[in-house]
Parts: structure tokens; sequence; C-alpha cells
């Protein structure tokens, strides 16, 4: 019997050949041989370790210690409009202004980790471009050095985000700078790419011109081929800071600061306010640092789609090329209309009611209390024997700055268009005086539908008000009777099929904007409010059990919490955009876009084709969708500037910002094609 055990015992110790427990019998040590000369290298050659490492360690601090960090948030946003306005233009400079400014006003916190953000991908780009570029240029020139290369950048592009982190871990541990490594690393082949692309695409005649005329390698490198092949390299440094943003938040894991961190802790802990803030912080330096790089020729398309473009095509980033080839249209001879005699008057129009909304906001706006103010903060409920202007926190605050820039722009549109005819900024033409008109239009007609608060019984709206709401009509009656004069043509023919799809849109703008109405304008958790004299004499009496019981301050300091908890949930206020306890803005705004649903018929061609029928009644949507945008940042706008610290904003004012973007954006398409009409024939009449 025990020979019989013992044959058995050895079967199962000898699996057949065709059991998966074979296996177990031929194991190959690869995980050993790795941690064999993973050790080997980490104390043979930690010198070269830490020689790569030195240059990360080195400009993460002077960039991000010592230059970001430190600067006020205000010096960094007026530098980056500077680099926006002479890297590519003045636009591109002041939308980098505004949307790291929002980065700032979402908290200090949030400011440190976007300067970190910045600083971490500057790093990686610079050291992408010291290595990436002269490589590029090696590759273009020597066949033998890309028969080397080529095959490394392929092993890169095709081995997963995730296993860039093994060896950086293995070598240089967890932290900042192998995060910043990682990221460099798995940034780099589009530029080497790219560059060997351009250099490679340098015609063949031109560089063989400038050897015969007696240039030395280096000149015709300097001189021809990299000023050639700059297009390209452009490119490769565009799609290179795509990955490296695409890649810092994956390297959080092992790691990296900036907003990477704070997102990722969000999404550990569940933390939606943190996951909401950090990622619309990470989105605007996202295309913050792409608009910057970019391109010109590639200015029209969106962030998202980039970053998908970039990821789809990192192992080919040659066909990116492609789409940039034939942007924008041929420049021609000619010259603009000249402003003619029957535009003079409404341009005057225009800009007399522009004017007048510039001079409203330094008169009288409200008299004995606040009107939104008076929502969030108890001080603007009573205030008696007092009046504030257009610009005053219980004034119009920012209800008073957007009629004051929306004026500037109707007036500077006029005046711009008067002393250069098309040749000014986009925006200060006839349309765009048309849309700053209705904006203003519907933003005061919205402030003076506008409901007080119960407590502010004293309240009365100023004569600035309704100076502000004349100069919005006189402006809106003026621009539109621009429009229907202006020599405006499109660029291109606007297609003759009614657009179905642009109704649609509208419709689900108004829908927007429904939903924000039913939804919450305002929260309300301050402490007048959740804590009555019941709940204060609880209290109370558990300070008093903690100040006698000093062992036991841990646990009534829990239940002091969990009771003010219960207080917050109980008794917090909500105000919707519909009920009369709020301002009722969100049913005005839901009339606005109904409105704008109504214009968005005919802008659509659907009681006409006439390209100008289109593009007055596009205008139309257009001002009305950003009359509703106004709206909703007067409100939010005006709460973050002067209410108390437990009043806020609801997610019913964001979701009627959103249906008022979406009403605009159904007009884009048409408007981006009309500029002022150009003059080729001879026989134009004489300017009056």
């Amino acid at each position: 019997m025990s020979v019989l055990a013992q044959q058995q015992s050895d079967e199962v110790l000898r699996p057949g050949f065709f059991d998966n427990e074979v296996t177990e019998q031929f194991l190959v040590p690869v995980g050993a041989w790795a941690d064999q000369a993973v050790d080997w290298i980490a104390v043979r050659l930690d010198w070269l370790l830490s020689i790569i490492k030195w240059p990360f360690d080195e400009l993460i601090g002077l960039l991000v210690d010592d230059i970001l960090e430190p600067l006020p948030w205000v010096v960094v946003v007026l530098a980056f409009f500077v680099i926006g306005t002479l890297t590519r233009n003045i636009r591109v400079g002041a939308f980098a202004a505004v949307a790291l400014s929002v980065c700032g006003i979402l908290g200090n916190n949030y400011w440190q980790q976007t300067a970190r953000t910045i600083g971490y991908v500057g790093v990686a780009v610079l050291l992408c471009v010291i290595v990436g570029i002269p490589l590029g240029v090696a590759c273009g020139r020597a066949d033998s050095v890309w028969r080397v290369v080529r095959p490394l950048l392929d092993g890169l592009q095709v081995i997963p985000s995730f296993v860039y982190m093994l060896p950086f871990i293995f070598f240089f541990g967890i932290g900042v700078v192998p995060a910043t490594m990682v990221t460099m690393t798995f940034a780099l082949p589009p530029l080497v790419r790219l560059t060997n692309l351009g250099i490679r695409q340098v015609p063949g005649d031109v560089v063989e011109a400038s050897r015969a005329y007696g240039a030395p390698e280096w000149r015709v490198l300097l001189d021809v081929q990299l000023p050639l092949a700059r297009p390209a390299i452009a490119t490769g440094i565009n799609q290179t800071l795509l990955l490296a943003v695409s890649m810092l938040g994956i390297a959080a894991i092992m790691g990296a600061g900036g907003l990477g961190r704070v997102l990722l802790q969000a999404i550990t802990t569940q933390d939606v306010p943190k996951g909401m803030a950090s990622g619309l912080a990470f989105f605007l330096v996202a295309v913050v640092l792409d608009r910057i790089s970019q391109p010109e020729d590639t200015d029209s398309a969106g962030l998202i789609r980039r970053v998908r473009l970039a990821w789809a095509h990192r192992r080919d980033p040659e066909r990116l090329l492609a789409t940039g080839e034939g942007a924008g249209a041929d420049a021609s001879e000619g010259r603009f209309a000249r402003v003619t005699a029957k535009e003079r008057l409404p341009m005057a129009i225009a800009a007399a009611g522009g004017a007048l909304a510039v001079v409203s906001v330094f008169l009288t706006w409200t008299s004995g209390a606040g009107l939104f103010s008076a929502y969030g903060r108890r001080a603007d409920e009573d205030l008696a024997q007092q009046s504030f202007s257009g610009l005053d926190a219980s004034g119009g605050s920012w209800f008073g700055y957007l009629a004051l820039g929306l004026g500037v722009l109707v007036a500077g549109a006029a005046l711009t268009t008067l002393a250069a005819p098309g040749r000014g900024p986009r925006w200060l033409t006839a349309d765009g005086s048309l849309i700053s008109s209705l904006a203003l239009l519907v933003m005061m007609a919205c402030y003076l539908l506008a409901a007080p608060a119960d407590a502010a019984s004293s309240y009365s709206a100023g004569a600035g008000v309704y100076v502000a709401l004349a100069g919005a009509l006189l402006a809106s009656a003026g621009s539109f009777w621009w429009v229907s004069l202006a020599p405006h043509s499109p660029l291109h023919p606007l297609t003759a099929r009614v657009g179905w799809g642009r109704v649609v849109l509208a419709g689900v703008a108004v829908v927007i904007l429904g939903m924000a109405a039913i939804s919450g304008w305002s929260f309300d958790q301050r402490k007048d409010v959740v804590r009555d004299a019941e709940v204060e004499q609880q209290i109370a009496e558990l300070y008093a059990e903690a100040e006698a019981n000093p062992a036991q301050s841990g646990v009534i300091s829990a239940q002091i919490s969990a009771l003010l908890a219960a207080q917050s949930e109980e008794k917090l206020i909500v105000t919707d955009g519909v009920s009369g306890e709020g301002p009722g803005l969100g049913i005005w705004a839901l009339a606005a876009g109904l409105a704008g649903l109504i214009a968005a018929l005919p802008a659509a061609g659907a009681f006409g084709r006439g390209e100008h029928l289109r593009w007055r009644w596009s205008t139309v949507t257009a001002g009305i969708g950003a009359g509703v945008v106004c709206v909703t940042i007067g409100w939010i706008a005006t709460q973050v500037r002067s209410a108390d610290d437990s009043y806020l904003t609801g997610v019913g004012a964001f979701l009627a910002l959103l249906g008022g973007v979406v009403l605009a954006a159904t007009a884009a398409s048409v408007l981006k094609e009309f500029r002022r009409s150009k003059v080729y024939a001879e026989d134009e009449p004489a300017p009056v």
C-alpha cells in the first residue's frame, strides 16, 4: 500500500505535458534577472543616474519653486497675456489672461497647483525641445541615424503609458522629478518624427542651390532647412505639449504634483467640488498652453479634438501636417468698402446708445437696499438713505461692469468701422455691435424684471438702470438698422439647405434653460438660517459639558459637528430660478431662450435662403444667447463678490450659462463667414 501511495504522489508532482501546471517546471526567472540588473545599475551607475536627474531637479527648482510659485497670480496672468500676444495675437493673449484668472479665483490652493502644473509641463516640453529637435535634425540629414532611431521611437509609442512608469520608479523612486521624466519621455517621439519629416520635406533643389553657391553645411541647415521646416517643427512642439498635458494626469499616480494630484485625490475620495474645480483648472491650463503653442493654420480646431488626434497619431504624427495644408483663404487684391452715407446715421445711433450705457454705470442703480447683493449679504437688506452706482458691490455690481463693457464694445464698433472699415478687430463690426447691443438689452431687461429679496423692502431702482435700458434699446435699434445696410458678404457661399441642425441645437439650449429654471440658483447655509434658538441651546450645553469634562472633549466636538451637519441638511434653503423666494432670473433666461429659438428659424433659412437674411438673424440669435450668458455671469460674479461665506450660487446658474453658450454657438458657423465686402471696381462711389 505504501508503494501505491508513493506512485500516486509521483503522479501529482509530475503533471502531464498537456496540463497547465507543467509550466511550473520550466520557469524562466525574468523577474529575478530584472531585479539583479536594477540593483547593479543602482550601485554601479549611480553617477549616471545622478547626471540624468540633475537637469530635471535644477529646472523644476528654478521654474516652479523659484519663479512661478512665489510670483503673484496677477503677474503670471499678465505675463501670459504678453506671451500669447507676442507669439500669436492679442485675442489669444486676452483669452490666456481670462482663463488663468478663472484658475486664480477658484482659490489660492488651486492657483498654486495651477502654477506648478504650468511649470512641470514647461520643464518637460523644454527638455523635449533640447533633445528632440537636434535628434530630429540628425535623423533628417543622416539616413543611418534615422534607421537606428526609428525602431526606438516605434517601441516607445507602442508601450502603454503605465509601462513608462516602471523603469523610472525602479531607478528614481516616487516623486515629482521621476513623474516629469516619464512625461518628457512619453511626449518626445512626435517632435523627433516631425522634425525629421520637416527636414526631409525641404525641396532638394533649394538645398543643392545653396550648396552650389558655396554655403557650408551649417549655413545650409540654419538658413535653409530649419526655416523651411519651421511649420513641421512647430506642429511637433504643439503635439509634444498636448501629450505632456495628457500624461501629467496619469503621472500623478507616481507622485507628480500640480492639478493632476488634486484631481487624483478628488477621484479617490469622491470629492465632487474638488474634482470639478481641479478639472476645470486643468482644462483651462491645457487650452491656454495649446492656443499659445499651436500653429496659426490649426487655430480653428478645438482642444478636445486636438488632444484626441495627438493621442491617435502617436505612431504617425506626420499625418497631422496634412490637416493644416490649404487652410485659410488666399489674400486677394481689393479694398474694403467705405462707409456710406446711409450707414453713418445708424452707426451714430448705436454709438449714442453705447455711450448712454457707459454713462449709466456712474449714476444711481440702487437705493435703500441691494437688489442681488441683499440675497447673499445681510448687511445689504436695509441701507436706508443710501444710494449706489452701477459699479458698487451693493449697486449694479457685475451687471454694471458688464453694461460698461458692452457699451464700450458698441461705441468702439462704430468708431473703428468709421476710422478703418473692415480692418479692425473681428467683433468691432456691424454684427459685433448688434450682438453686444442685444446682450445688453437682455441683461438690463432681466435686471429690471428680477424680484428683490423679501427682506429688502426699502429697495428701489435708480435712474442709472433706466438710462442703461434706454441705451440698450437705442443701441439695438441702431445696430439692427446698421446690419441691414452694412456691405458684408460671406467668404464662402452658404449652403442652400435649411440648417435644421442649428434649430435642433437651439431647442437643446432651450431645454437646458428650462432645466436651469427649475434647478437651484442659490444655496443658503448661513448661521442664522441653520441655527435656531433650540440648536444654539444644545450647542451651549455641549460646550459646557466639554468644559466640565475635558476628557470627553473629542467626543463632544464630534457630537457638535454631527448636530450642525444635520441642521445644515434639514434647514438648507434652496432657491430655484422660478419661485418668488428668489430673483426669478431662471424664468426670464428661459423666456430669452425661447426668443432665441424663434430667431434661429430664419437664421437657419426656414423663411428664406437669402445669405444676408440668415446673417442678420444669426446675429440676433447670438446676441440673445450672449445676453443670457451675461445675466448668469452677473448673478454668479455678484454673489462671489459680496455674498456671505455660506451663501452659494447653485447649479441652475451654471446650466443657464451653458444654455446661453449653446444658443450663441448655433450662429457661429454663419457669423464666422461674414466680413465687410471688398471692392475691386474703380467706380466705387466716392466717400461722403
